[in-house]
């Protein structure tokens, strides 16, 4: 079968390679032999002055180096200085603004900066200005009534579209307030001079739906954006929304990923993807693109909505006939978030119910079938990707050029030394006056996205937005609208593909390739080789360095299109900091005359990290000082520290795995040699800030680092060589018996990078071949520019797309016969395997101390345990004490007296690491019950209380989850407080449910030895308030003295670190997940200090726990709902608990209590004294951190829950459906024994906007 497989692969990429072999055999016949071209062929558009009209002819000039090519009447514009300001400014028709590189990254969606909002002075700039008056191709709707000056700041955003084909409709909906009207004044005097601008004046009041539907009426615009008055939107979001529905006529709106501000900042990445979801709870944002026939056809808003929730309204009468739309994967919209109040009326739940009763009488076909189920058409097998000409004219958008353009095409924006060129490249053309525009074709994270938006807001990743069929137009059309000057691409497999119909579809740019390094194992050269082979079409190829050009001049390019460009560094950025070498080796306990050497590099088998690893040894061996710094992460970082713990390297060799950049470039200060052993580089751009630095680099003999590295300022060594080891070892030990000859070599580094290397180089050099380029483009518009070459050109497109698709489909396969190969494939035997070993203790004399051995530690070297049971095969002489081994039970579903409730829907899959709410679900977090005692520990400072040593940190998980953190860089500089023996219940999460239901059963596994031993001190968490203390003092009976109090988080003067000569270290309770061992092991507890529990009689409260006091999730009618409670409980106890009751108290009413009722919350904490079988009625919002559950699971409560959707856990009111509470408080009653379901009206809820509103 796998012999079956592997032929049927070869088979299919060699009748493919055939395919396009033959075309490229018959293209290059045609123009090295045949100056008598077909007529299709020489249908030329247009043609030098003097210059005959021979294909052949024009192909040997475009082929010229530059120096010998004819120079025509004017020479290329960018060949020339930029423009003087003044006349920048008359081609604006307004003062020229500086180029701007953002000081923080952009729509960084783990950091976002909400205060940088598109428009403001600290974002790049990219001057949209309309190039020709056309058609409106999309209609902004935007209602206005008394919103006064803000829409300044959406008007910003909408005259800064890159789509400048718009019509802009503003609806004065009957203002009264002459001030706020007066904001209209401004585009009032604008729409005379500008037709794309309009107001509209209703002389009443209408609503909002109301304003919208007059609008619509003068709508010009095939498409239509809904935008109000006070949100703003990215510059490229109608340009990607249209370019969609372009891509995917089978949808009808697009929407984006959105960014909440003002009262309230977040991100929502919910949408027209969450399906049916949307008719009980409106995931989209009313910033939707959408086609403006298809509104009109279904009757655009209803105008009796006049109180809100129309535009959910809208989406669901767009369901009801059959349209749906797409959500964007960027955050291209920005929401205002307005105070609490403005929509007030929509938490009334009466109204609410009979809105949801008349939806769904309106739209029987939405609520019957749902929303239609859409998703992006599948590339078909050699689909065609056609000329662009239609599409490219129905979407004309030309844009005023007043400085020259630059587009640059890359695979994607990722992490590695390329993109990092990229990135430098283009800072340095903006500040050269450049405008860039960015396109990617590959799905990837794209994790620089947010750092090359610093530079551009004209980004486009082409996987987001449109088929893959339709790359080619994309790029044609943004050529056609931004025309640049140069088509700039790099490291972009599907570019190459894409050049011929690129050439002859979007004739005005020169094209430019810059190639890193050459690749032999991959496609006989990688990028060097796709480079060789599109030479054609490509009017100057440039090279990292003189080694890679002329290898790829051996794969046949022609010398004369090729030029060597190297990276270069910003060398006033990269520079050595004194401040910072004393620091870092103070922290590490290294010497100033030490040598330190430093190893940068994703430890991968080409960065060869067993070579520094076997270096580092031998150097020891010899009795050297030294100490090496290895910095990186990688498949290969756990074996290289398995190494170095084997080796007992430890005292000389420290990982510091990955860190961030700015970081790296710290401790590149630190150092004195670079060591960088590869198998593969082109010129390793960390060689270049090193030696910036003034570090003295020893590297290999690879690729073009020769040309850098020259033997005045460091060392290379061939890779390879039987002697390879031993060289590198030579050198750096001559470097540490010799530090005056190894500073003069960083001396001689730096000057080096200052003598032709540096950024500011780079940039000359590539604007004197972006000039070379456009002087042999001027030549060559004839030779692409005709019909035949767009037959041609449309013919490759579509080949490489089938060729892209076809790499694809056949991945996944190999990826399953490699799979199935080593399922079949024999196991391998690991002989002397070395594992991570536990070094000796320092503790061996008087003289050593925990203040001494803290002050040596350097937290991020020090290796990670997560698991007690391997760790005892380490470290044999760890005591370890097993207890209670936790069952993995099963557990139901959380009980509800809706009917046919959907729980996957409203918690959503995953949710408390739940993957189906099938009533079948098992506990994950089952582990075996330990206490270790661990000599001569400490605890941490920061968030979770991490136990650590002099070589070890126990970050201990459960399941999947990690519940402690790396300790924190301060710790080394903070107080040490000692204990003889203590015990630790501290872990991730302070609060007071945390502590109840996490940290207070963990006490209960060293109960005994508690009680018992006078000498354990207790290390619990500090939270402000005295819970803590009645609970452990006052009920559990524990001396106060043996209390320490441990405060989270970090910056406190001073912080703690609690060392122990014995710390028992107690496992881990999963947050909100405790066990039902844990649990009975906590009862346990209680009933040894207090035995006298209430009988079965005496247990007839009903609780209702108050969240008033409470910052968030307010019930909004509380009061009304514990007069109903106590009106339908009229025979039983009911009381309200408000967390005014002394503890004591609050202990024995959960022990009294049968039924416990309350939001969800630190307000239900206290049920963890409950008995078992009382029943939780929890009033919850949607998508809930099902905690209480979890818990209520453990303890073996009964529990239920009143569903509220529309509102989360952000909400600061919650209004709690009141009949629906009292049926589910009733029917948890008489299911007592027995559970029972009864019928209670369907819940529904409110839209995303309203409950952010």
């Amino acid at each position: 079968m796998t012999n079956l497989m592997k032929r049927g692969f070869i088979v299919n990429a060699v009748l493919f390679l055939l395919s396009i072999g033959l075309q490229s055999f018959i293209f290059f016949n045609v123009i090295h032999t045949n100056s008598n071209v077909p007529s299709a062929l020489s249908k030329f558009t247009s043609a030098p002055v003097g210059v005959k009209n021979s294909f052949h002819e024009i192909y040997v000039r475009h082929a010229q180096h530059p120096s010998t090519i004819p120079t025509l009447e004017s020479s290329p514009s960018i060949c020339s200085p930029l423009p003087p300001i003044e006349e920048i400014e008359q081609c604006l028709g307004e003062k020229a603004e500086k180029p701007v590189i953002s000081p923080l990254p952009i729509l960084d969606s783990e950091k976002m900066d909400y205060s940088n909002l598109p428009g403001s002075d600290n974002r790049p700039r990219f001057r949209y200005m309309p190039g020709a008056v056309l058609s409106p191709l999309v209609t902004i709707l935007t209602p206005f009534y008394n919103t006064g000056p803000i829409i300044h700041e959406t008007a910003k955003a909408v005259l800064g579209q890159s789509l400048q084909r718009f019509q802009w409709i503003i609806v004065n909906d009957g203002s009264k307030n002459a001030t706020q009207l007066a904001a209209l004044d401004i585009y009032r005097k604008m729409g005379l001079t500008d037709s794309r601008i309009v107001i509209l004046d209703l002389p009443t009041n209408k609503g909002l739906p109301g304003a919208r539907n007059e609008g619509l009426k003068l709508a010009q615009g095939k498409y239509l954006l809904l935008l109000d008055p006070d949100d703003l939107i990215e510059n490229t979001f109608i340009e990607k929304a249209v370019w969609f529905l372009e891509s995917n006529p089978h949808y009808t709106l697009t929407n984006a990923y959105s960014i909440g501000f003002g009262h309230k900042n977040y991100t929502w990445s919910r949408g027209f993807h969450d399906g049916d979801i949307n008719l009980r709870e409106n995931m989209l944002t009313v910033a939707t693109v959408m086609r403006t026939d298809i509104l009109r056809k279904i009757g655009g808003f209803d105008e009796n909505l006049t109180s809100g929730m129309e535009d959910w309204d809208l989406w669901m009468r767009f369901a009801d006939n059959g349209h749906w739309g797409h959500t964007l994967p960027e955050f291209l919209f920005w929401y205002r978030v307005s105070p609490p109040g403005k929509w007030a009326s929509i938490y009334n739940e009466t109204k609410f119910n009979e809105y949801m009763s008349n939806q769904k009488a309106k739209y029987t076909r939405a609520f019957s079938e749902g929303v239609p189920k859409l998703a992006p058409i599948p590339q078909d097998k050699y689909e065609a990707t056609a000329p662009p000409g239609d599409l490219v004219a129905n979407m004309a958008n030309p844009l005023k050029k007043c400085r020259p353009r630059l587009l640059v095409l890359l695979p994607y924006m990722e992490v590695g030394g390329a993109d990092q060129f990229n990135y430098n490249f283009l800072v340095g053309m903006v500040h050269e006056g450049w405008e860039v525009t960015i396109a990617t074709d590959k799905d990837s994270a794209n994790k620089l996205y947010s750092q090359f938006m610093r530079v551009t807001p004209d980004i486009f990743i082409m996987p987001r937005f449109s088929r893959k069929s339709d790359q080619p137009r994309f790029i044609a059309y943004l050529i056609e609208s931004r025309r640049p000057d140069v088509v700039f691409t790099s490291n972009s497999e599907h570019v190459y593909h894409y050049l011929p119909y690129l050439r002859a579809f979007a004739p005005g740019p020169a094209f430019v390739d810059y190639v890193h390094s050459e690749t032999p194992q991959w496609k006989s050269g990688g990028y060097a080789r796709y480079s060789a082979g599109a030479e054609p079409w490509l009017d100057r190829s440039l090279f990292a360095s003189e080694h890679l050009r002329q290898y790829v001049i051996d794969l046949g390019h022609n010398p004369n299109k090729t030029a060597t460009v190297l990276i270069g560094i910003d060398s006033d950025k990269y520079v050595h900091n004194p401040a910072d070498r004393v620091e870092l080796r103070s922290k590490l306990g290294v010497a100033d005359d030490k040598l330190v050497i430093l190893y940068v590099a994703r430890l991968e088998h080409e960065k060869q990290p067993e070579m520094f690893a076997q270096v580092m040894k031998n150097l020891r061996d010899k009795g050297l000082d030294f100490m090496g710094i290895s910095i990186g992460g990688g498949s290969l970082l756990e074996s290289l520290n398995d190494t170095v713990y084997s080796n007992n390297l430890q005292d000389h060799v420290k990982l510091l795995g990955t860190i961030p950049n700015t970081e790296v470039s710290r401790w590149v200060s630190a150092a004195d040699v670079f060591f960088l052993p590869s198998k593969v580089e082109g010129i390793s751009l960390a060689i270049y800030e090193s030696m910036s630095m003034g570090v003295t680099c020893v590297s290999a003999r690879v690729g073009g680092q020769a040309e850098l590295v020259v033997p005045e300022v460091g060392f290379l060594v061939k890779p390879g060589s039987p002697t390879e080891s031993a060289e590198y070892e030579a050198i750096i030990e001559r470097l540490i018996r010799d530090p005056i000859y190894t500073r003069q070599l960083g001396v001689n580094s730096r000057k080096r990078i200052l003598s032709g290397f540096k950024s500011t180089d780079t940039i000359m050099r590539l604007k004197t071949e972006f000039c070379n380029a456009a002087k042999a483009h001027s030549h060559s518009r004839a030779m692409f520019h005709n019909t035949g070459m767009q037959k041609m050109g449309a013919e490759f497109a579509a080949l490489g797309i089938e060729y892209e698709r076809a790499s694809d489909e056949s991945l996944v396969l190999w990826k399953e016969l490699q799979g199935v190969l080593k399922k079949l494939a024999p196991p391998v035997i690991e002989v002397n395997k070395a594992g991570p070993t536990h070094t000796p203790s320092p503790y061996t004399d008087m003289i050593t101390t925990p203040e001494d051995v803290l002050e040596s530690i350097v937290p991020a070297q020090l290796r990670p345990v997560t698991d007690i049971m391997q760790e005892k095969g380490i470290d044999r002489s760890l005591r370890l004490t097993l207890l209670h081994n936790e069952e993995p039970t099963i557990r139901t579903n959380p009980k509800t007296v809706v009917e046919n409730f959907d729980h996957n829907k409203f918690f959503h899959q995953g949710n408390h690491d739940v993957d189906s709410w099938d009533d079948s679900i098992p506990f994950p977090f089952a582990q075996q019950q330990y206490v270790a005692v661990i000599p001569h520990a400490f605890v941490a400072p920061g968030d979770s209380g991490t136990v650590f040593d002099w070589d070890r940190m126990f970050t201990m998980q459960t399941g999947s989850r990690k519940m402690f953190t790396q300790p924190s860089d301060e710790t080394s500089k903070c107080e040490v407080k000692k204990y003889k023996k203590l015990t630790s219940i501290v872990q991730l999460y302070n609060a007071y449910g945390h502590f109840l239901s996490e940290q207070l059963p963990r006490l209960a596994l060293i109960w005994d030895r508690i009680r018992s031993d006078p000498e354990m001190h207790i290390l619990v968490p500090d939270m402000g308030t005295s819970v803590v203390k009645e609970v452990l003092v006052d009920f559990l009976k524990i001396p106060q003295n043996r209390l320490v109090f441990y405060r989270y988080g970090s910056g406190w003067d001073p912080c703690h670190v609690y060392y122990a000569e014995e710390l028992y270290m107690i496992n881990p309770t999963a947050t909100g997940n405790p066990s039902v061992e844990l649990m009975d092991a906590m009862r346990q507890m209680f009933l040894d200090v207090n035995p006298n529990l209430p009988n079965e009689e005496e247990r007839n409260l009903i609780v209702y726990m108050s969240r008033k006091g409470s910052v968030n999730r307010k019930v909004d009618n509380e009061d009304e709902l514990i007069k109903k409670l106590r009106e339908s409980l009229s025979g039983e106890q009911f009381m309200v608990w408000d967390g005014s009751v002394s503890v004591p108290d609050t202990i024995s009413m959960m022990r009294r209590a049968k039924m416990i009722i309350g939001p969800h919350g630190q307000n239900l904490a206290p049920s963890v004294f409950a008995q078992k079988g009382t029943t939780i009625v929890e009033l919850m919002h949607s998508n809930p951190w099902l905690h209480w559950w979890g818990v209520s699971t453990g303890l073996q409560l009964d529990y239920w829950f009143v569903p509220i959707a529309g509102f989360t856990h952000e909400s600061d009111f919650i209004p709690v459906p009141i009949d629906l509470t009292i049926q589910t408080v009733q029917a948890a009653l008489r299911s007592r024994g027995g559970a029972s379901t009864i019928e209670a009206p369907e819940f529904t809820g409110a839209t995303v906007e309203q409950a952010s509103r």
